[in-house]
């Protein structure tokens, strides 16, 4: 199984200011406690969307970031998990900065619907999936809040990719 963890950056003038920084610096904290196994972090070209992911990655302890074409807001699905498959292997943890619109098409790509799973600004969702670039299968793991950094249980079973 390949663990997907998706990440939403804030947008434009929320992205810039001292309670978003300290929101995405705690939730980012928060899941360097969880301890799981990062392989590789990915980000649009977005500004907002690379501050988040260089917060995520120095709590992380990671050196490393790779910014995504495939994850701008309107690249299709279908590319992004080419590349992700590309630059993975099996059991990889890889973590997703990226947009609304875009994390939304990949639910929906995944069997998902967006009101079983909220991704708000900071929040992150593990999702596991089966295999890369066709996945069949997924299982969402968790969901972490960035308000107290609470652990959300998000296990809906196993789910069929159409």
């Amino acid at each position: 199984m390949i663990r997907l963890y998706l990440i939403r950056h804030a947008a434009g003038a929320q992205a810039s200011n001292a309670r978003w920084r300290r929101l995405i610096r705690s939730a980012a904290r928060a899941f360097a406690e969880l301890e799981e196994p990062i392989d590789l972090i990915c980000t649009s070209a977005n500004q907002h969307a690379k501050k988040t992911a260089e917060i995520l990655a120095h709590a992380l302890d990671h050196e490393d970031i790779l910014e995504l074409e495939e994850l701008s807001p309107r690249g299709p699905t279908s590319k992004l998990l080419r590349a992700l498959a590309a630059c993975s292997g099996d059991g990889d943890g890889i973590v997703l900065v990226g947009h609304k619109r875009q994390l939304r098409e990949l639910f929906a790509a995944l069997g998902l619907r967006k009101s079983e799973l909220p991704l708000r600004p900071a929040s992150v969702l593990r999702i596991d999936v089966d295999a890369l670039p066709r996945p069949r299968t997924c299982i969402p793991r968790f969901r972490l809040r960035p308000s107290g950094g609470g652990l959300k249980d998000a296990f809906l079973g196993l789910r069929k990719v159409g």
